[in-house]
């Protein structure tokens, strides 16, 4: 009888769990769940004050098919690459040049001796004829090469994956890396939680490295000692908005800083300090969820090249003042 008794009380209490379970299914389908009080509605950050916007779009260039990756500027030419191929579009109108390169380049960078390509593990070295000089070693399965920047005879390249910076010299021969840490409270290493990871070297030589997890650009001497930062956590548009923020960066010939934003597209201007100047493009020129930050270009005048991933074009942003 007890042994009854004891099956019959299992079962009730097997039957009770399961209709918890179908009541919450039921409740909690698409269809009739309520909303979210805790998501983030970014719709009322799309607006920017009209007086804020110092640049206009003017022209673009259609890249095709090209499934671009990266882009940089160097003498007035912007390089281009894609999967396995590289662009050299002059800005002056004449007639585009393509080479052909490795499969999966992910970055590069351009100076007036080599074009240097990151390929996700490794970086190679070409002529500015798109000859394949070099094949550097490969830096590990972990690793994640984001972007790169010159300074004279030192490459610094940017690995998401191991979250540091490799410092090579101009024959590919690794001299050192840096995690961004510091003794102070400030430097606690990179924080790196998905592949957006810049760094940018300006015209008086100072190396800038994008520590997207704090939304923080940090300041770091050659070899890796952090000699200051900034830093801009906020939904306001003068700060950076979401994760990973800001994911790309370029520097303008003053010292100041363009940033390009992913998610809720922005492109902006900061001076070295970190304060907001303006704003190049707000959201409403980018359509669409999900969006990657496009990577930007300046050149002395103060023109924006900013590269959209999504319409794979190039597409210039000219100071208001110039554009009209």
């Amino acid at each position: 009888m007890k042994k009854r008794s004891l099956t019959i009380l299992v079962l009730v209490i097997v039957v009770i769990i399961l209709g918890v379970i179908i009541v919450d299914f039921l409740g909690n389908r698409p269809d009739k769940r309520g909303e979210n009080p805790y998501a983030l509605e970014v719709d009322q950050y799309k607006e920017v004050d009209d007086e804020l916007i110092s640049h206009k779009e003017t022209r673009n260039f259609s890249l095709g098919l090209m499934i671009s990756t990266d882009m940089s500027l160097h003498e007035k030419k912007l390089y281009i690459s894609g999967n396995s191929s590289l662009v050299v579009l002059p800005l002056d109108g004449s007639e585009a040049t393509m080479h052909e390169i490795l499969p999966g380049a992910t970055c590069l960078e351009v100076d007036s001796q080599h074009i240097f390509i990151g390929f996700g593990t490794y970086v190679a070295k070409y002529s500015h004829d798109g000859e394949l000089l070099q094949e550097w070693p490969d830096l590990g399965e972990r690793t994640v090469l984001t972007n790169l920047a010159i300074k004279g005879d030192i490459i610094y390249a940017a690995d998401a994956g191991n979250r540091r910076i490799v410092i090579f010299n101009r024959e590919g021969e690794q001299t050192g890396q840096f995690e961004g840490k510091a003794e102070s409270e400030a430097g606690h290493g990179f924080i790196v939680p998905s592949a957006n990871f810049d760094l940018a070297v300006n015209s008086f030589g100072e190396l800038w490295v994008v520590n997207p997890g704090k939304h923080a650009l940090e300041d770091y001497s050659d070899d890796g000692r952090m000699r200051g930062f900034w830093e801009s956590r906020s939904f306001d548009i003068d700060g950076f908005l979401g994760c990973c923020n800001p994911a790309r960066i370029t520097t303008m010939e003053d010292g100041s800083f363009v940033t390009s934003e992913k998610g809720l597209v922005r492109i902006k201007i900061y001076d070295q300090s970190g304060k907001l100047l303006s704003v190049v493009a707000p959201p409403d020129l980018f359509t669409g969820e999900d969006l990657k930050a496009p990577e930007v270009c300046a050149d002395e005048d103060g023109v924006i090249y900013a590269l959209d991933f999504k319409r794979d074009m190039v597409r210039v942003f000219e100071p208001i003042e110039l554009a009209e």
